[in-house]
């Protein structure tokens, strides 16, 4: 079985009730990377929340005040670069290309033989990763909906180190024939850059839920 990635997206919502600093001081102590896509089936995975119910006081001051997109994403490709430095930078891409054969092959092809080798030679590429939609929810007034027919399929998390990002080859990889038609052909798309701002080591979160 393939490894995989609890992805998860949260905003507030009501900032005159639940302040940005709070939200982050709660959320900082949650993170989710699988060895195994599996796992979210498995009894640990189903009991976490059961084994640490959320009180009605965190009920609501923070899940009543913030929206959360929930999407578990099964790893399909990974390339490595060469560099030892750690991740500072990740550019998160869940696009969504028309549901036929042709152009799912064809985005597809365009990832392995032009995009990733292109970008895996930009200064300071540390490793992307792509990922399959495998379930999909979200979680708004403490309320879940399933959101298996709105979520992009697909996933690409790109990791760079370094002070800067390398905006001149992140833009010429956009630019070719083969991108501006597959890009311009997709359905969805929710792009997003983000700065690392803590790492969890195994021993931090393998304890989760106990």
């Amino acid at each position: 079985m393939a490894p995989g990635v609890l992805w998860v997206a949260s905003r507030v919502v009501n900032p005159d009730k639940l302040s940005t600093e709070k939200f982050c001081d709660w959320y900082e102590n949650v993170t989710y990377e699988f060895p195994d896509i599996a796992y979210r089936e498995s009894e640990d995975f189903q009991n976490i929340a059961g084994k640490n119910p959320p009180s009605q006081e965190l009920i609501n001051t923070v899940y009543k005040n913030s929206a959360f997109a929930i999407r578990f994403y099964e790893e399909i490709q990974a390339v490595k670069g060469t560099t030892s430095s750690p991740t500072k930078f990740v550019i998160s891409a869940a696009l969504q290309p028309p549901k036929d054969a042709s152009s799912d092959a064809d985005f597809d092809k365009w990832y392995r033989e032009e995009h990733l080798p292109v970008l895996s030679r930009a200064p300071g590429f540390v490793r992307s990763r792509r990922f399959k939609l495998a379930a999909a929810s979200t979680l708004e007034d403490f309320q879940f909906g399933d959101a298996m027919e709105t979520a992009p399929r697909y996933l690409a998390l790109h990791e760079f180190s370094g002070e800067v990002l390398p905006w001149k080859e992140l833009e010429e990889s956009g630019q070719t024939e083969w991108a501006k038609k597959v890009m311009g052909g997709l359905l969805k798309e929710e792009v997003g850059l983000y700065e690392v701002k803590r790492v969890y080591s195994e021993k931090e979160w393998g304890s989760v839920g106990k």
